[in-house]
């Protein structure tokens, strides 16, 4: 079989000692969709979006990834005092990207900012901070503990897709991000909750492979073998654009 090839918005950084920008990915996302079975291909942020068109049609599925705050303007909000840094090039690049996917049907994973952003272009909104907007929620930004640390269960919705994929219905997640999904995009469901009622797990039902995660599992299969079903699912989802 062919190795699926997958798609992942790079971020753009500046190295520490001489300031120049750099395009880049995390390792551990790249190397989650290896073992998987996948090919990760990081895709940059081109200036003119319509050179992506001959790209994507090369691809078999798209991972988005974890990074910056969203600008809330993109779902009508004004911005709260504790909204982290935001980045609109790749907020307008990934939205492009998202459109695409869902017009061509392509299979898609999110993971923390990928579910939020997910849920963004389907018309929906977020809690720009967990803390200061959800009454009564856990630490949801563990941002000083360990990436693989274990922080809270989460439970998944019976008869879901993630029920199917994961098979069980409660699971060990990581916690690395302070926004989570508020109102709901068009055909947005959400079938994971941590113990606070924070959506943790989603999915768009109408679309082939289109699913997300709140935490981080890329830095949990390893340890957390029923995150490895995950990713297993997901590239199993591209294997099948190939065909």
């Amino acid at each position: 079989m062919i190795p699926p090839l997958i798609g992942i918005p790079c971020r753009s950084w500046q190295h520490p000692k001489n300031s120049r920008l750099i395009y880049g990915s995390y390792q551990t996302c790249v190397h989650a969709l290896e073992d998987a079975g996948g090919i990760p291909v990081l895709i940059p942020l081109l200036s003119d979006l319509s050179g992506l068109t001959s790209l994507l049609a090369r691809l078999d599925g798209l991972l988005l990834s974890g990074g910056s705050d969203i600008q809330p303007r993109l779902y009508s909000e004004d911005p709260h005092p504790m909204l982290g840094p935001v980045d609109p090039r790749l907020d307008e690049f990934e939205l492009a990207l998202v459109q695409w996917a869902i017009e061509k049907g392509l299979p898609t994973l999110g993971i923390c900012r990928g579910m939020q952003i997910l849920n963004v272009a389907l018309g929906g909104s977020l809690y720009q901070d967990l803390t200061t907007m959800y009454p009564g929620s856990l630490r949801h930004a563990n941002w000083d503990l360990p990436r693989n640390q274990i922080v809270h269960r989460v439970s998944v919705k019976a008869g879901s897709r993630m029920e199917e994929i994961l098979g069980v219905r409660e699971l060990n997640a990581n916690s690395l991000h302070h926004q989570g999904v508020k109102v709901l995009g068009r055909g947005v469901c959400i079938t994971g909750y941590a113990e606070d009622g924070v959506a943790e797990l989603m999915e768009i039902p109408e679309q082939r492979f289109m699913m997300a995660v709140a935490c981080h599992p890329e830095y949990l299969y390893q340890d957390e073998p029923v995150w490895a079903r995950l990713f297993a699912a997901f590239v199993g989802a591209c294997s099948m654009t190939i065909m």
